[in-house]
């Protein structure tokens, strides 16, 4: 009898304990996802992922190896370490306060850019004040001459002058801009970073107006499924698999007849890597994309 109670007494300890080591810890948790499945994707989604599952210390690396940002995007996951090991699989569980280093791709900074930028406000700050005072300057001079001027012919010629002054404005406008007459678009040709807002600025301040510079095909593809229409890649300067300057310019939808091509050494075709002189109307500029839109209407081989 007494054996048979000391079996029942064994028996429910065991399974007491059994039961409390089924209970699940709340300072352990699972990954949703494996360390493959994370690489690629962008680090804030990645985080705010992390921290919904309720991890809790999440650290970031910045790998500032971007260059043109085509095959590896800005803020892309290059490798994530979860206490120093960097494979894991689904549902591996964790500590919820383990140590999780993401690792990203992003640009470089670049100090050139901002001063850059803080100069041409400067100087566009300045810029109504001293067309005030050429106003001033002028008006002043035009009273005094209407005063000491009385006859009707004089008074011609004083609006046939002042009608020739207002055109002066209107022809400069439909200038062609290149970087010899316009600090806008040298400024714009030189960025390193196809984000950079100086770009979105100047779509929207020159829009539907010609812009000339030397640019090189960085890429060309069929648009869509057509066999004679391209979407083409430009970047400005010549054409380098390590280095590039410039937005993303981008013919869209164009036969190789629109590019209206010129020059002394016509090549029977065109592609990846040609280096061009380029005169286009400016487009809109997507900053989701990234891509500057332009519609050809000269190109000279170089």
């Amino acid at each position: 009898m007494k054996k048979s109670l000391l079996f029942l007494f064994l028996l429910v300890a065991i399974l007491s304990m059994s039961a409390c080591s089924d209970e699940p810890d709340p300072d352990v948790i699972k990954i949703s996802k494996s360390s493959d499945e994370i690489v690629g994707e962008n680090y804030k989604t990645v985080i705010s992922e992390l921290k919904e599952t309720g991890f809790t210390n999440i650290k970031t690396k910045v790998l500032d190896d971007l260059i043109t940002g085509f095959l590896t995007k800005d803020g892309e996951i290059e490798q994530v370490e979860i206490n120093g090991d960097t494979e894991f699989s689904v549902d591996d569980s964790f500590q919820k306060d383990s140590k999780i280093v993401i690792t990203y791709h992003t640009f470089p900074k670049r100090e050139k850019d901002t001063k850059t930028t803080d100069e041409k406000s400067a100087k566009a700050e300045t810029r109504p004040t001293d067309e005030k005072s050429a106003k001033t300057d002028t008006n002043s001079t035009d009273e005094k001459n209407s005063k000491s001027d009385t006859s009707s012919t004089n008074e011609k010629s004083s609006e046939t002058a002042k009608q020739s002054t207002n055109d002066k404005p209107k022809k400069s406008k439909q200038e062609i801009l290149t970087v010899n007459n316009n600090e806008d678009l040298a400024a714009v040709l030189a960025v390193k970073n196809e984000a950079d807002p100086i770009i979105g600025e100047f779509a929207k301040k020159y829009a539907g107006r010609t812009i000339e510079f030397d640019g090189n095909i960085t890429n060309m593809m069929p648009h869509k499924s057509y066999k004679t229409s391209y979407d083409i890649l430009i970047l400005a300067g010549y054409y380098s698999e390590t280095t590039f300057s410039g937005p993303n310019f981008k013919f869209e939808d164009v036969n190789v007849s629109d590019l209206n091509l010129t020059g002394s050494d016509i090549p029977e075709s065109i592609g990846m890597g040609q280096n061009l002189h380029i005169t286009a109307k400016v487009g809109e500029y997507n900053e989701t994309s990234q891509l500057f839109f332009l519609k050809p209407i000269t190109t000279v081989i170089r």
